[in-house]
């Protein structure tokens, strides 16, 4: 019966984060992959993929360990995989940005471009790579391109899921710490039996 209980508990903590952190997450995805697609068709390349996360990501965050300075790209572009990966708090200025380097990226090679990414992160801070440079040039070519449809998503689907993981995140942390305190308080107290 208590196992049962405790069986049940852990299912619905586990729902509660399906429903109020990875389905937001999905739609955040599916929203901001309908923005590119459009860019795509428009530029006539492949479409990359978009993977929301609520883990801290940035272009650089290695570089800003060292001191360096690094502009608030709030995600990361992986060429080989065509993938953006975004934190869910993302700008549009976020999406544009990496989609910029995979425009870059479609149009040098993705193997090319990657070798060139790795290279340039170890000799060049942030702002002075080429690979940042081209890609800031080209956020504001984009920019341009978007129609009145791709900012009714960005605030009519992405901004309210931004808001939804917000107000439930700590809520679902708070239940998960309470399951490890719980597990560590019975831990401790079959050690000293």
């Amino acid at each position: 019966r208590f196992m049962s209980a405790g069986r049940d508990f852990i299912n619905q903590v586990i729902m509660e984060i399906e429903n109020s952190i990875l389905k937001p997450l999905e739609d955040i995805e599916s929203s901001a992959e309908g923005i590119l697609e459009g860019l795509s068709e428009r530029m006539n390349i492949e479409k990359p993929r978009v993977i929301a996360t609520v883990n801290q990501t940035s272009e650089c965050v290695e570089y800003v360990d060292r001191g360096q300075e690094c502009q608030a790209i709030t995600g990361k572009y992986f060429p080989e995989e065509s993938i953006i990966l975004i934190n869910y708090r993302m700008d549009m200025n976020t999406l544009l940005h990496l989609f910029a380097h995979h425009v870059h990226a479609v149009e040098m090679g993705k193997a090319k471009y990657a070798r060139v990414r790795r290279l340039e992160e170890l000799r060049l801070p942030w702002e002075l790579r080429p690979t940042e440079v081209v890609a800031m040039y080209r956020t504001t070519q984009i920019v341009r391109m978007l129609q009145p449809r791709d900012w009714r998503v960005y605030n009519e689907e992405i901004k309210p899921r931004i808001k939804e993981i917000d107000e439930k995140f700590n809520s679902v942390r708070f239940t998960v710490n309470y399951i490890e305190r719980q597990v560590e308080h019975i831990l401790s107290s079959r050690r000293s039996t």
